[in-house]
Protein backbone atom coordinates (compact mmCIF):
# COMPACT_ATOMS: atom_id res chain seq x y z
CA UNK A 1 0.00 0.00 0.00
CA UNK A 2 2.96 2.27 -0.03
CA UNK A 3 2.82 5.02 -2.41
CA UNK A 4 4.31 8.11 -3.77
CA UNK A 5 3.05 11.48 -1.83
CA UNK A 6 2.21 12.62 -5.19
CA UNK A 7 -0.29 10.10 -5.43
CA UNK A 8 -1.16 10.45 -2.08
CA UNK A 9 -2.30 13.96 -2.90
CA UNK A 10 -4.13 13.69 -5.93
CA UNK A 11 -6.21 10.99 -4.15
CA UNK A 12 -6.92 13.67 -1.23
CA UNK A 13 -7.95 15.92 -4.14
CA UNK A 14 -10.24 13.17 -5.46
CA UNK A 15 -11.78 12.64 -2.33
CA UNK A 16 -12.71 16.63 -1.71
CA UNK A 17 -14.12 16.77 -4.91
CA UNK A 18 -16.50 13.89 -4.82
CA UNK A 19 -17.41 14.54 -0.62
CA UNK A 20 -20.97 15.25 0.73
CA UNK A 21 -21.81 16.74 3.88
CA UNK A 22 -24.50 18.23 5.95
CA UNK A 23 -24.51 21.33 8.25
CA UNK A 24 -26.47 24.58 8.88
CA UNK A 25 -24.49 27.38 7.14
CA UNK A 26 -23.19 30.50 9.33
CA UNK A 27 -25.03 33.70 9.05
CA UNK A 28 -22.03 34.99 7.49
CA UNK A 29 -18.95 35.36 6.37
CA UNK A 30 -17.95 37.02 9.72
CA UNK A 31 -19.71 33.94 11.46
CA UNK A 32 -18.24 31.50 8.90
CA UNK A 33 -14.49 32.32 10.24
CA UNK A 34 -14.99 32.24 13.95
CA UNK A 35 -17.52 28.86 13.22
CA UNK A 36 -15.11 27.06 10.82
CA UNK A 37 -11.81 27.76 13.01
CA UNK A 38 -12.82 24.49 14.52
CA UNK A 39 -13.49 22.66 11.70
CA UNK A 40 -11.54 18.91 12.47
CA UNK A 41 -10.54 20.00 15.48
CA UNK A 42 -12.51 18.95 18.98
CA UNK A 43 -16.07 18.74 16.82
CA UNK A 44 -17.89 18.66 19.98
CA UNK A 45 -15.90 21.19 21.65
CA UNK A 46 -18.49 23.82 23.31
CA UNK A 47 -15.97 26.49 24.60
CA UNK A 48 -15.35 26.89 20.61
CA UNK A 49 -17.18 28.63 17.80
CA UNK A 50 -19.84 26.03 16.85
CA UNK A 51 -18.59 25.04 12.63
CA UNK A 52 -20.89 24.32 10.06
CA UNK A 53 -20.24 20.50 10.68
CA UNK A 54 -20.65 20.77 14.54
CA UNK A 55 -24.07 22.15 14.42
CA UNK A 56 -24.70 19.33 11.27
CA UNK A 57 -23.86 16.67 14.04
CA UNK A 58 -25.22 18.46 17.26
CA UNK A 59 -28.28 18.26 15.39
CA UNK A 60 -28.49 15.10 14.12
CA UNK A 61 -26.42 12.34 15.57
CA UNK A 62 -23.92 14.23 18.07
CA UNK A 63 -27.13 15.10 20.94
CA UNK A 64 -25.09 12.90 23.86
CA UNK A 65 -26.35 15.26 26.85
CA UNK A 66 -22.20 15.92 27.02
CA UNK A 67 -22.50 17.30 23.35
CA UNK A 68 -25.79 19.34 24.33
CA UNK A 69 -24.01 20.92 26.93
CA UNK A 70 -20.95 21.74 24.99
CA UNK A 71 -23.35 23.28 22.19
CA UNK A 72 -25.34 25.50 24.70
CA UNK A 73 -23.22 26.77 27.22
CA UNK A 74 -20.14 28.91 25.36
CA UNK A 75 -18.33 30.07 28.32
CA UNK A 76 -17.34 32.99 29.91
CA UNK A 77 -16.72 35.91 27.38
CA UNK A 78 -14.64 38.59 28.27
CA UNK A 79 -14.28 42.19 26.94
CA UNK A 80 -10.98 43.16 24.84
CA UNK A 81 -9.93 46.53 23.17
CA UNK A 82 -8.31 44.48 20.53
CA UNK A 83 -10.80 41.77 19.70
CA UNK A 84 -14.15 41.60 18.98
CA UNK A 85 -14.61 38.64 20.94
CA UNK A 86 -12.58 36.57 23.33
CA UNK A 87 -14.14 33.60 25.18
CA UNK A 88 -12.71 31.32 28.00
CA UNK A 89 -14.02 27.77 28.97
CA UNK A 90 -11.95 24.47 30.14
CA UNK A 91 -12.07 20.98 31.46
CA UNK A 92 -11.75 19.23 34.80
CA UNK A 93 -11.62 15.92 34.57
CA UNK A 94 -10.35 13.26 38.21
CA UNK A 95 -10.03 9.40 37.58
CA UNK A 96 -10.20 6.77 39.15
CA UNK A 97 -9.20 3.07 38.00
CA UNK A 98 -8.48 -0.43 39.62
CA UNK A 99 -6.86 -2.51 36.35
CA UNK A 100 -6.35 -5.93 35.88
CA UNK A 101 -8.43 -7.09 38.42
CA UNK A 102 -8.69 -10.74 38.10
CA UNK A 103 -4.32 -10.64 37.73
CA UNK A 104 -3.50 -13.76 40.24
CA UNK A 105 -0.47 -11.69 41.41
CA UNK A 106 -1.18 -8.45 43.21
CA UNK A 107 1.68 -6.57 41.98
CA UNK A 108 -0.01 -6.89 38.56
CA UNK A 109 -3.08 -4.79 39.82
CA UNK A 110 -3.45 -0.74 39.55
CA UNK A 111 -5.20 1.14 41.79
CA UNK A 112 -4.89 4.49 41.76
CA UNK A 113 -6.30 8.26 41.36
CA UNK A 114 -5.40 10.57 38.49
CA UNK A 115 -6.06 14.06 38.06
CA UNK A 116 -6.95 13.13 33.82
CA UNK A 117 -7.38 16.64 32.93
CA UNK A 118 -7.34 20.65 33.88
CA UNK A 119 -7.63 22.22 30.69
CA UNK A 120 -8.29 26.07 29.93
CA UNK A 121 -9.59 26.78 26.60
CA UNK A 122 -9.48 30.34 24.99
CA UNK A 123 -10.94 31.67 21.37
CA UNK A 124 -10.62 35.09 20.01
CA UNK A 125 -11.57 36.54 17.46
CA UNK A 126 -11.02 40.14 15.27
CA UNK A 127 -13.43 41.52 13.00
CA UNK A 128 -15.08 37.84 11.89
CA UNK A 129 -12.53 36.63 9.55
CA UNK A 130 -9.67 36.19 11.71
CA UNK A 131 -8.74 34.74 15.11
CA UNK A 132 -6.84 31.69 17.45
CA UNK A 133 -8.02 28.94 19.54
CA UNK A 134 -5.94 27.79 22.15
CA UNK A 135 -5.82 24.90 24.44
CA UNK A 136 -3.82 25.12 27.53
CA UNK A 137 -3.04 21.66 29.53
CA UNK A 138 -2.44 23.06 32.71
CA UNK A 139 -1.98 19.27 34.43
CA UNK A 140 -2.99 16.19 34.16
CA UNK A 141 -2.36 12.58 32.71
CA UNK A 142 1.16 12.76 34.05
CA UNK A 143 1.67 16.40 31.80
CA UNK A 144 1.57 19.58 33.10
CA UNK A 145 2.02 22.96 31.33
CA UNK A 146 1.55 21.82 27.68
CA UNK A 147 -0.12 23.10 25.11
CA UNK A 148 -3.27 20.72 23.55
CA UNK A 149 -3.97 23.15 20.86
CA UNK A 150 -2.82 26.56 19.35
CA UNK A 151 -3.62 28.05 15.73
CA UNK A 152 -4.54 30.47 13.95
CA UNK A 153 -7.28 30.78 11.49
CA UNK A 154 -8.37 32.97 8.33
CA UNK A 155 -11.80 32.75 6.82
CA UNK A 156 -12.66 33.59 3.65
CA UNK A 157 -16.34 32.64 3.94
CA UNK A 158 -18.36 29.47 4.11
CA UNK A 159 -16.49 27.62 1.63
CA UNK A 160 -12.91 28.39 2.30
CA UNK A 161 -10.62 28.70 5.09
CA UNK A 162 -6.95 28.33 6.67
CA UNK A 163 -5.51 27.60 9.84
CA UNK A 164 -1.63 27.03 10.86
CA UNK A 165 -0.41 25.68 13.98
CA UNK A 166 -0.84 22.90 16.72
CA UNK A 167 -3.89 20.70 15.83
CA UNK A 168 -5.69 17.27 15.45
CA UNK A 169 -5.16 15.57 12.28
CA UNK A 170 -8.27 15.61 10.39
CA UNK A 171 -9.02 11.77 10.35
CA UNK A 172 -10.47 9.76 13.10
CA UNK A 173 -14.00 11.17 14.23
CA UNK A 174 -12.94 9.58 17.89
CA UNK A 175 -9.94 11.41 18.23
CA UNK A 176 -11.62 14.68 17.56
CA UNK A 177 -13.91 14.34 19.71
CA UNK A 178 -14.02 16.84 22.55
CA UNK A 179 -12.33 15.27 25.85
CA UNK A 180 -15.52 17.10 27.41
CA UNK A 181 -17.89 15.09 25.12
CA UNK A 182 -16.73 11.74 25.09
CA UNK A 183 -19.11 8.79 26.16
CA UNK A 184 -16.74 6.70 27.91
CA UNK A 185 -13.70 7.54 29.90
CA UNK A 186 -11.16 6.85 27.54
CA UNK A 187 -11.54 7.46 23.42
CA UNK A 188 -10.09 3.83 23.22
CA UNK A 189 -7.13 1.96 24.83
CA UNK A 190 -7.06 -0.41 21.52
CA UNK A 191 -8.28 2.07 18.89
CA UNK A 192 -7.60 5.47 19.77
CA UNK A 193 -4.43 5.13 21.03
CA UNK A 194 -3.01 2.64 17.84
CA UNK A 195 -4.00 5.36 15.22
CA UNK A 196 -2.20 8.19 18.16
CA UNK A 197 0.69 6.15 19.09
CA UNK A 198 1.98 3.45 16.47
CA UNK A 199 1.00 4.59 12.98
CA UNK A 200 0.81 8.25 14.09
CA UNK A 201 -2.24 9.43 11.50
CA UNK A 202 -4.00 10.93 14.88
CA UNK A 203 -3.44 12.92 17.62
CA UNK A 204 -1.91 16.79 17.37
CA UNK A 205 0.81 17.71 15.02
CA UNK A 206 1.87 21.37 13.88
CA UNK A 207 0.72 22.07 10.44
CA UNK A 208 -1.21 24.12 7.80
CA UNK A 209 -4.70 23.06 6.64
CA UNK A 210 -7.86 24.47 4.55
CA UNK A 211 -11.62 23.53 5.26
CA UNK A 212 -14.60 24.50 4.53
CA UNK A 213 -18.41 23.54 4.18
CA UNK A 214 -21.65 24.81 2.11
CA UNK A 215 -25.26 23.54 2.31
CA UNK A 216 -28.10 22.91 -0.51
CA UNK A 217 -31.61 21.95 0.32
CA UNK A 218 -31.38 20.91 3.65
CA UNK A 219 -27.69 19.03 3.25
CA UNK A 220 -24.34 19.93 3.56
CA UNK A 221 -20.92 19.62 2.37
CA UNK A 222 -17.48 20.04 4.33
CA UNK A 223 -13.80 19.32 4.31
CA UNK A 224 -10.58 19.25 5.88
CA UNK A 225 -7.46 18.93 4.22
CA UNK A 226 -3.94 19.53 6.04
CA UNK A 227 -0.12 18.99 5.23
CA UNK A 228 1.63 18.33 8.94
CA UNK A 229 5.06 17.71 9.77
CA UNK A 230 4.82 14.54 11.03
CA UNK A 231 7.69 12.46 13.18
CA UNK A 232 10.80 10.78 12.46
CA UNK A 233 11.40 7.48 14.36
CA UNK A 234 13.92 5.39 14.28
CA UNK A 235 13.38 4.01 17.61
CA UNK A 236 10.84 1.14 18.18
CA UNK A 237 10.25 2.06 21.32
CA UNK A 238 8.85 5.03 20.91
CA UNK A 239 5.44 6.07 19.36
CA UNK A 240 4.59 9.41 17.51
CA UNK A 241 3.25 10.93 20.60
CA UNK A 242 4.08 14.38 21.25
CA UNK A 243 5.36 14.87 17.63
CA UNK A 244 5.31 18.66 17.48
CA UNK A 245 7.99 18.62 20.34
CA UNK A 246 10.66 17.07 18.38
CA UNK A 247 13.33 19.45 17.96
CA UNK A 248 15.45 17.89 15.56
CA UNK A 249 13.00 16.56 12.86
CA UNK A 250 15.21 14.25 10.41
CA UNK A 251 12.30 13.82 8.34
CA UNK A 252 11.66 17.78 7.73
CA UNK A 253 11.44 17.36 4.27
CA UNK A 254 8.74 14.60 3.97
CA UNK A 255 5.78 15.77 5.35
CA UNK A 256 2.61 13.58 5.89
CA UNK A 257 -0.49 14.42 4.45
CA UNK A 258 -4.50 14.01 5.88
CA UNK A 259 -7.93 14.50 4.31
CA UNK A 260 -11.51 14.22 6.04
CA UNK A 261 -14.58 14.81 4.62
CA UNK A 262 -18.27 14.50 5.94
CA UNK A 263 -21.85 13.74 5.09
CA UNK A 264 -25.03 13.81 5.97
CA UNK A 265 -27.73 12.58 3.75
CA UNK A 266 -30.32 12.40 5.78
CA UNK A 267 -31.56 13.76 9.74
CA UNK A 268 -30.04 11.78 11.87
CA UNK A 269 -27.12 10.27 10.18
CA UNK A 270 -23.31 11.51 9.44
CA UNK A 271 -21.07 9.96 7.91
CA UNK A 272 -17.71 10.40 6.97
CA UNK A 273 -14.00 9.04 4.72
CA UNK A 274 -10.65 9.87 5.61
CA UNK A 275 -7.52 8.87 4.04
CA UNK A 276 -3.64 10.15 5.84
CA UNK A 277 -0.13 9.61 5.17
CA UNK A 278 3.06 8.92 6.75
CA UNK A 279 6.08 10.28 4.77
CA UNK A 280 9.73 9.47 5.93
CA UNK A 281 13.21 10.64 4.35
CA UNK A 282 15.59 8.03 2.75
CA UNK A 283 18.91 9.35 4.02
CA UNK A 284 21.10 6.43 2.64
CA UNK A 285 22.06 8.44 -0.20
CA UNK A 286 23.44 11.82 1.44
CA UNK A 287 23.57 13.26 -2.18
CA UNK A 288 20.15 12.86 -3.11
CA UNK A 289 16.52 13.12 -1.72
CA UNK A 290 14.21 10.05 -1.48
CA UNK A 291 11.30 9.41 1.07
CA UNK A 292 8.32 6.60 1.01
CA UNK A 293 4.89 7.14 1.93
CA UNK A 294 2.19 4.66 4.26
CA UNK A 295 -0.61 5.30 3.82
CA UNK A 296 -4.05 4.82 5.97
CA UNK A 297 -7.81 5.09 5.15
CA UNK A 298 -10.66 5.23 7.59
CA UNK A 299 -14.74 5.54 7.50
CA UNK A 300 -17.38 6.40 9.94
CA UNK A 301 -20.88 6.99 10.96
CA UNK A 302 -23.16 8.30 13.50
CA UNK A 303 -26.59 7.81 13.50
CA UNK A 304 -29.35 8.54 16.17
CA UNK A 305 -33.06 8.00 16.09
CA UNK A 306 -34.64 9.20 19.37
CA UNK A 307 -33.13 7.86 22.27
CA UNK A 308 -30.96 5.09 20.40
CA UNK A 309 -27.53 6.53 19.14
CA UNK A 310 -25.20 4.00 17.14
CA UNK A 311 -21.69 5.06 15.93
CA UNK A 312 -18.19 3.74 14.73
CA UNK A 313 -15.13 3.80 12.43
CA UNK A 314 -12.93 1.55 10.85
CA UNK A 315 -9.46 2.09 9.65
CA UNK A 316 -6.84 0.45 7.07
CA UNK A 317 -3.41 0.89 5.83
CA UNK A 318 0.23 0.62 6.55
CA UNK A 319 1.08 -0.26 10.31
CA UNK A 320 4.92 0.73 10.81
CA UNK A 321 4.79 0.37 14.05
CA UNK A 322 6.23 3.86 14.55
CA UNK A 323 9.48 3.12 12.91
CA UNK A 324 10.94 4.93 9.77
CA UNK A 325 13.15 2.20 8.47
CA UNK A 326 9.92 0.13 7.64
CA UNK A 327 8.27 2.81 6.02
CA UNK A 328 11.00 2.72 3.74
CA UNK A 329 11.74 -1.03 3.27
CA UNK A 330 8.10 -1.86 3.82
CA UNK A 331 5.57 -2.25 5.89
CA UNK A 332 2.25 -4.75 7.33
CA UNK A 333 -1.40 -4.42 7.21
CA UNK A 334 -3.54 -3.34 9.84
CA UNK A 335 -7.06 -3.14 10.22
CA UNK A 336 -9.03 -1.53 13.57
CA UNK A 337 -12.34 -0.78 14.23
CA UNK A 338 -15.03 0.30 16.97
CA UNK A 339 -18.75 0.17 17.26
CA UNK A 340 -20.75 2.09 20.00
CA UNK A 341 -24.63 1.66 21.10
CA UNK A 342 -26.06 4.45 23.34
CA UNK A 343 -29.48 4.79 24.84
CA UNK A 344 -29.98 8.14 26.65
CA UNK A 345 -32.53 9.91 28.65
CA UNK A 346 -34.22 12.67 27.92
CA UNK A 347 -32.70 16.01 29.33
CA UNK A 348 -35.40 18.08 29.75
CA UNK A 349 -34.32 18.50 33.33
CA UNK A 350 -31.03 18.90 32.81
CA UNK A 351 -29.94 15.67 34.95
CA UNK A 352 -30.04 12.82 32.85
CA UNK A 353 -28.34 9.26 32.30
CA UNK A 354 -26.49 7.17 29.50
CA UNK A 355 -25.61 3.10 28.91
CA UNK A 356 -23.00 2.84 26.48
CA UNK A 357 -21.67 -0.65 24.82
CA UNK A 358 -18.38 -0.59 22.94
CA UNK A 359 -17.01 -2.79 21.08
CA UNK A 360 -13.32 -2.27 19.93
CA UNK A 361 -11.01 -4.63 17.84
CA UNK A 362 -7.49 -4.17 16.40
CA UNK A 363 -5.08 -6.63 14.41
CA UNK A 364 -2.28 -5.18 13.19
CA UNK A 365 -0.81 -7.19 11.10
CA UNK A 366 -3.28 -8.48 9.19
CA UNK A 367 -1.04 -9.95 6.34
CA UNK A 368 0.84 -12.55 8.69
CA UNK A 369 -1.67 -14.43 10.66
CA UNK A 370 0.93 -17.13 11.86
CA UNK A 371 2.97 -15.12 14.50
CA UNK A 372 1.30 -14.98 17.63
CA UNK A 373 2.89 -11.82 18.65
CA UNK A 374 1.20 -10.22 16.26
CA UNK A 375 -2.13 -11.16 17.13
CA UNK A 376 -5.17 -8.80 17.80
CA UNK A 377 -7.02 -8.63 20.43
CA UNK A 378 -10.86 -7.28 21.18
CA UNK A 379 -11.86 -4.83 23.93
CA UNK A 380 -15.49 -4.49 25.37
CA UNK A 381 -16.49 -1.40 27.29
CA UNK A 382 -20.11 -1.51 29.04
CA UNK A 383 -20.34 1.99 30.63
CA UNK A 384 -22.86 4.13 32.44
CA UNK A 385 -22.84 8.22 32.51
CA UNK A 386 -24.92 9.93 34.96
CA UNK A 387 -25.60 14.40 34.21
CA UNK A 388 -25.74 16.24 37.56
CA UNK A 389 -26.00 18.93 35.40
CA UNK A 390 -25.58 19.31 31.59
CA UNK A 391 -22.01 20.65 32.57
CA UNK A 392 -21.04 17.98 35.82
CA UNK A 393 -21.17 14.44 35.14
CA UNK A 394 -19.93 10.99 36.35
CA UNK A 395 -18.36 8.22 34.56
CA UNK A 396 -17.98 4.67 35.01
CA UNK A 397 -16.85 1.87 32.42
CA UNK A 398 -16.67 -1.93 33.00
CA UNK A 399 -13.77 -2.75 30.34
CA UNK A 400 -12.76 -6.83 28.94
CA UNK A 401 -9.55 -7.43 26.67
CA UNK A 402 -9.85 -10.50 24.97
CA UNK A 403 -7.05 -11.59 22.82
CA UNK A 404 -8.08 -13.37 19.29
CA UNK A 405 -6.78 -16.40 19.75
CA UNK A 406 -8.05 -17.45 23.41
CA UNK A 407 -8.37 -20.66 24.18
CA UNK A 408 -11.65 -22.32 25.62
CA UNK A 409 -11.07 -22.02 29.73
CA UNK A 410 -7.47 -20.04 29.09
CA UNK A 411 -7.34 -17.08 31.66
CA UNK A 412 -6.05 -14.23 29.29
CA UNK A 413 -8.85 -11.81 29.98
CA UNK A 414 -8.16 -8.19 31.27
CA UNK A 415 -10.32 -6.53 33.27
CA UNK A 416 -10.21 -2.79 34.07
CA UNK A 417 -12.56 -0.72 35.89
CA UNK A 418 -12.60 3.39 35.33
CA UNK A 419 -14.80 5.87 36.96
CA UNK A 420 -14.47 9.91 35.82
CA UNK A 421 -15.74 12.82 37.53
CA UNK A 422 -16.16 15.95 35.01
CA UNK A 423 -16.50 19.08 35.13
CA UNK A 424 -16.69 21.50 32.00
CA UNK A 425 -16.92 25.60 31.78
Amino acid sequence: MRQSLSKALLLCSALGASSIWSAEAPASAATAAAAAATAGQESAQGNAPVTASDSAQAGNGRDSMATAAHQAAPGVELKSPLLAKLTLGGTVQLKGYYHNVSASRDADKSLSWQLRRLKLDMDGTTDGHFGFRGEFLLDGDNKDLGVDAGFLYWAYNDMFGIKGGKMKRPFSQEALASSGSLLTVERGSLYNAFLVNTVGHAGQDLGLMAYGGFVDDGRSVGYSMGIFNGKQSNDGTKGYAGQQYQGTDLGFKAKDVALRVNAVPMKGLNVEAAVSSKAADDMKDPNSYGYNVNTAYEVGLDYTCKHLRLLGEAAWGDNQHGVDSLIIKGSTQFFAFYAAAVWHEDYKNGRASEVIFKVEGLDPDVSNAKDASNDGKLRYTLGCNYFFTPRASILADYGVLQPFTLAVGEDKLTHDFDVMWRLSF
